[in-house]
């Protein structure tokens, strides 16, 4: 083996060690860094000084070699991208559910032949009852996908306009491209979010920030610090401030992603002065280890916590501990057994090309295909025992939108108003509306159930995720859904003189977890109604238990013990006293009721499950056939529409 001879920079890996810890740290449980997502954004900073450093050296000098260039690449990051991909597959067709083993051997494909990012931008499912993205075990290899297809775009580029351009206009041109990624990305994320996220027009300015700095320094448009500065700690502070203060529920990415990453360039410059305090501290062994291993640590952390959040939810303080470290252990042994031994490995393009790149994806492809011809069960499939087992456990609920009764959208439209299968009940003619979000729609069986015995009807709509009040809905909704949202709403508004009675409900307690005027809001809304003489039932939210899973019982074959039936109640203290006060407004309130249905959810202890099965479909909805099971000869239920009582 030959050793890289290119100089060091120990500051570097210090910046891949923060980078790496802090994206750790988020997917372990956003609430101990709100923004570590930025971690990968740093990556993209790290990424683009270095190797548009190396390319302008080998330009200017006219040493540049595309083979070289694409054999440096292969060899410090598809070995040990490739193992972890391979791993994945094979562990998941052991411990996922089959359906959800199909999904990692698909993603594993893509991911193996650098589209990783297109595969999540185009197949992965984003619906309001999507599985959890945190058991997606490759989902992370997007960032991946980014680097490798600008490695593939950006050395045509700076061949052919590095020779042209002056140094001043070739500066200009990568300036201008972070500004023009950053804007399309502001611009296009509500609509467009997934492509937003996972794609290289909207993430390329990130690496170019890297590409600037290399710029500068290559042209000498500015000199690496020969003494002590304080801008490497404000460097520091401004990429803690950063994770601390950067959320999810902000625009990113877009022009904020300009913040951690110039702070992130600020670092890499500034760092380059190795006489300061912060650098000797930022340089200690420790920090400089989790460096090296960064790329490892980062390949397998989050593949490890999607399969313990599969079997077991999300961790407690104890297992995040060992979970961590657990990360640390593998990053180790794959950094010293993989990125180690291969990085500095001799030969051919051709053969490097052969060996490491296309040999192990036909392995990783090949063993993929097995598991989805298999539908899934991989190796199992020579087990009769599992597949007997699992018929026996297998829940078949299915997301709302594969009802055709169940009107629940993104957008409301027009056409929804006017569609008859909306309505449920004896007749096709009605004024009755059962609006909100989703928490709304999971009461159509228990309202179907009652309005078939009591001879009424009523249309259903809801907009998903969209609280239902006509105040702005800014506070509540993430960007990308403003706009979908807001145009619900107003439809809405312009449908209700159509009907004299209005069924609502909603997910209060979130929505007031995001903004605290929310009930105001709400109530506003109903006395608007109350005013325009309709009639209003309020309907209560119904208990929820954020440790459920519907596949619980299917994966006790394989998760040992796990207890699926003992599933505690979530904010109950929160969610009684909001009921509480729906209450008291309906009752203090003409023409305005308030009805929940929690005494019979809880009839018998109160539980995701009854007689051992569930009747949610996740943590807080009703599953849609129970829902139409959950009140039939019910002594608990007391609710009287139109004069008649069930």
């Amino acid at each position: 083996m030959e050793k890289d001879k290119r100089t060091y920079y120990s500051h570097i890996d210090s910046l891949r060690a923060i980078a790496v810890f802090t994206v750790i740290l988020f997917h372990i449980n956003h609430s101990y860094l709100p923004g570590g997502f930025i971690g990968v954004d740093i990556f993209f900073v790290i990424s683009g000084y270095l190797i548009s450093s190396q390319l302008f050296k080998s330009v200017s000098n006219n040493t540049f070699s595309i083979k070289e260039f694409y054999a440096r690449r292969i060899k410090r990051i598809l070995p040990a991208a490739l193992s972890v991909i391979l791993f994945t597959i094979v562990i998941a067709q052991f411990i996922y559910l089959p359906e959800d083993a199909i999904k990692v051997a698909e993603s594993g494909i893509w991911s193996a032949i650098s589209l990783p990012n297109v595969y999540f931008w185009k197949f992965q499912d984003t619906s309001y009852f999507a599985a959890s993205s945190y058991t997606t075990p490759l989902l992370h290899y997007w960032s991946l996908g980014v680097e490798e297809q600008f490695y593939f775009f950006w050395p045509l580029v700076v061949l052919i306009l590095l020779p042209r351009l002056s140094k001043f206009l070739f500066s200009i041109v990568i300036l201008v491209t972070i500004l023009i990624s950053a804007g399309i990305a502001q611009t296009l994320i509500s609509e467009h979010h997934s492509f937003v996220y996972y794609m290289l027009p909207t993430r390329a300015g990130e690496l170019l920030v890297g590409a600037l700095l290399a710029a500068l320094l290559h042209f000498n448009m500015i000199k690496k610090p020969t003494k002590n500065t304080p801008l490497l700690l404000l460097s520091v502070f401004g990429i803690v401030a950063s994770c601390v203060f950067i959320s999810s529920s902000d625009i990113f990415p877009g022009w904020l992603y300009l913040v951690p990453t110039s702070f992130a360039a600020l670092f890499i410059w500034s760092g380059f002065n190795q006489t300061s305090f912060t650098h000797k501290f930022l340089t200690i062994k420790p920090v400089l280890w989790l460096g090296k291993v960064s790329y490892s640590a980062y390949l397998i952390h989050w593949p490890l916590l999607a399969f313990y959040r599969y079997g077991y939810g999300e961790p407690s303080v104890f297992a995040s501990i060992v979970l961590f470290f657990t990360i640390l252990l593998l990053a180790f042994i794959n950094w010293k057994f993989i990125e180690e031994r291969f990085r500095y490995s001799s030969g051919t393009f051709n053969n490097l090309a052969f060996k490491q790149f296309i040999l192990p994806s036909i392995i990783i492809v090949t063993i993929a295909f097995a598991v989805i011809k298999t539908e899934g069960f991989g190796l199992r499939i020579l087990n009769d025992t599992y597949a007997t087992e699992l018929a026996s456990k297998r829940n078949h609920a299915v997301t709302t939108n594969k009802y055709d009764y169940i009107c629940q959208y993104w957008r409301l439209e027009e056409k929804h108003f006017n569609n008859s299968d909306c309505i449920i009940g004896d007749s096709k003619e009605t004024d009755v509306l059962l609006w909100g979000d989703s928490n709304a729609a999971h009461y159509i069986g228990i309202f179907g159930t009652i309005a078939k015995e009591q001879g009424w009807s009523f249309r259903n709509v809801s907009h998903a995720a969209c609280p239902p009040i006509f105040a702005d809905v800014k506070s509540f909704v993430k960007v990308n859904r403003y706009d979908d949202c807001a145009s619900s709403i107003r439809l809405v508004k312009t449908k209700l003189a159509q009907y004299n009675t209005i069924i609502v409900s909603a997910a209060y307690n979130h929505y007031q977890q995001l903004d605290s005027d929310f009930m105001r809001h709400f109530e506003s809304m109903v006395l608007e109604l109350n005013k325009a003489e309709k009639k209003v039932i309020i309907v209560g939210k119904a208990p929820v238990f954020k440790k459920f899973d519907r596949h619980c019982l299917s994966k006790t074959i394989i998760y040992p013990f796990k207890n699926c039936l003992n599933v505690q109640q979530s904010n109950k203290a929160e969610i009684d006293d909001i009921n509480k006060q729906l209450a008291t407004f309906a009752n203090n309130t003409e023409n305005v009721n308030y009805i929940d249905f929690n005494s019979i959810i809880c009839s018998n202890g109160c539980s995701p499950y009854r007689e051992g099965k569930p009747i949610y479909f996740d943590s807080s909805h009703i599953e849609t056939l129970s829902s139409w099971n959950i009140v039939r000869n019910s002594s608990n239920l007391n609710f009287t529409f139109e004069g008649r009582t069930l």
